[in-house]
């Protein structure tokens, strides 16, 4: 009986405390602070985000990362550089031919970030761009994206612009998709993950990839890889820069034949779902390359 007693004065004295305990503070005692905007970031808002609704990760966020690599943040320098001639040569390009804002805005991807290096595969390729689910698309090597480099246009489309208008078709063919047969033209030709070896980065991996077909190594990975290939390289090349790479020593007249259908398919796709003229599209472009000499690559207003 004493024990009883003893216990539940024991209870009695415990629920009293937890009685008496003050109430749960709701605010959070772990406060983010509020990072100032800087001349960049005004410049993304006002020239992309409000417009376009496209948003601009320059700053390194694990979570919008690939983590299966090592990499590294892209400079602040390079990334004002990119932001404004990316705005220049590709967004304005399509805002000239098709007379407004919508097209970009409606169709662009959401997110585009930005990495100073580059992701290097297992198998020895590197990665120019990705694209995830016709929303983000990242780009990479903005450490080598300094003043002379920003106005070569064979590097700006190496690294940024061809990777860009490739992805670009991407989101496109999501939705609306290019026309069936076109995968049919060179449908058995097709190698997935086995391009790179297949098609060896070199000359004479070149000249085999067109004489299959093909307007590029990579273009022989699928059909959305091949469409997006002849796409990104036909606006962003000269007809004579492209016809360079139709007549790589050893490329068979039947594979530059085989090139030139599917390109005329790309062409009336683009025409039928978009009505954009790739020939005007890539002349305006052209256009905007030749003025890259006195494009101001860092005034931000």
């Amino acid at each position: 009986m004493k024990i009883r007693n003893i216990l539940t004065l024991s209870c009695l004295i415990m629920l009293s405390a937890c009685s008496k305990e003050d109430k749960l503070n709701p605010n959070s005692v772990f406060v983010d602070s509020e990072v100032p905007k800087n001349a960049l970031d005004n410049y993304i808002y006002n020239n992309y985000t409000k417009p376009y609704n496209v948003a601009i990760l320059y700053k390194f966020v694990d979570k919008e990362s690939d983590m299966a690599y090592n990499l590294v943040p892209a400079p602040y320098d390079g990334s004002i550089r990119l932001t404004k001639l990316m705005l220049y040569s590709v967004i304005g390009a399509y805002d000239q031919v098709t007379g407004s804002t919508q097209f970009i805005r409606g169709n662009f991807p959401k997110l585009l970030t930005y990495t100073g290096s580059v992701p290097v595969n297992n198998n020895g390729t590197i990665i120019l761009g990705t694209a995830e689910s016709g929303t983000k698309v990242s780009l990479y090597n903005l450490l080598e994206m300094n003043e002379t480099n920003g106005k070569n246009p064979t590097f700006l489309n190496y690294w940024f612009f061809k990777t860009i208008h490739h992805e670009f078709q991407h989101i496109l063919n999501q939705n609306k998709p290019y026309p069936s047969n076109f995968a049919e033209i060179t449908g058995g030709g097709y190698v997935e993950d086995e391009w790179s070896t297949t098609y060896p980065g070199t000359t004479a991996g070149l000249a085999a990839a067109i004489s299959a077909g093909f307007i590029s190594q990579y273009a022989s990975k699928s059909h959305g890889e091949d469409v997006a290939e002849l796409y990104s390289f036909y606006v962003t090349r000269s007809q004579a820069d492209f016809d360079a790479i139709l007549n790589t020593p050893n490329a068979s007249a039947a594979g530059k034949a085989i090139v030139l259908s599917k390109l005329a398919i790309v062409k009336n796709y683009m025409k039928s779902s978009w009505n954009i003229d790739m020939d005007v599209l890539r002349a305006e472009i052209l256009n905007r390359y030749s003025k890259l000499g006195t494009f101001d690559q860092t005034t931000l207003n």
